[in-house]
């Protein structure tokens, strides 16, 4: 089962537009981890699963989210609010107790799959203003592939292509 993870737009409407008709049928959920700078009431917030980001001001929007399927349980957040600009120690915290197999965040605009306390850490990026190695790919997103004994995440660029280097697999 695959799910979309997608965050800091930052305005860029179009490029949201455009990956979730791209999408929409083809995964079984799509999470925005913030930073749109949209309305929580846009008709895209139909389709995604979002959270609040430190650049979004309409309060509509949730802090942070739990997610559960039969394939997956996810906790999902912006990041600002746990600081992972700083590291990833106070969001490990906050899952720590929780029983999640996946935390998705943003905020950092920097992407990274990890594996940390027996949990699947991943920030797509920014789709608009990506930072750090992989600024050079002018935005990312990731796509997470949930199989009943591994996770899949391989990360896509704005034109909705697959970074080849960009692809990690991990045991569940």
């Amino acid at each position: 089962m695959d799910y979309l993870i997608i965050s800091d737009t930052h305005g860029d409407r179009q490029i949201l537009l455009d990956i979730v008709n791209h999408y929409q049928g083809h995964v079984k959920a799509m999470f925005y981890n913030g930073d749109s700078e949209l309305k929580r009431s846009d008709e895209l917030f139909d389709t995604l699963l979002p959270v609040i980001g430190n650049m979004d001001s309409d309060p509509m929007f949730p802090d942070d989210r739990d997610y559960q399927d039969k394939y997956l349980k996810l906790y999902q957040t912006h990041g600002h609010l746990v600081h992972t600009e700083v590291s990833l120690n106070h969001l490990r915290e906050v899952v720590a107790p929780k029983d999640v197999d996946v935390v998705t965040s943003g905020h950092t605009h920097m992407l990274g799959a990890e594996m940390i306390d027996g949990k699947l850490f991943i920030n797509p990026g920014s789709i608009s203003l990506p930072k750090g190695t992989y600024a050079y790919l002018k935005g990312t997103y990731a796509i997470l592939s949930v199989e009943p004994e591994t996770f899949h995440v391989q990360f896509y660029t704005r034109d909705m292509q697959p970074v080849p280097e960009l692809v990690f697999e991990f045991n569940r």
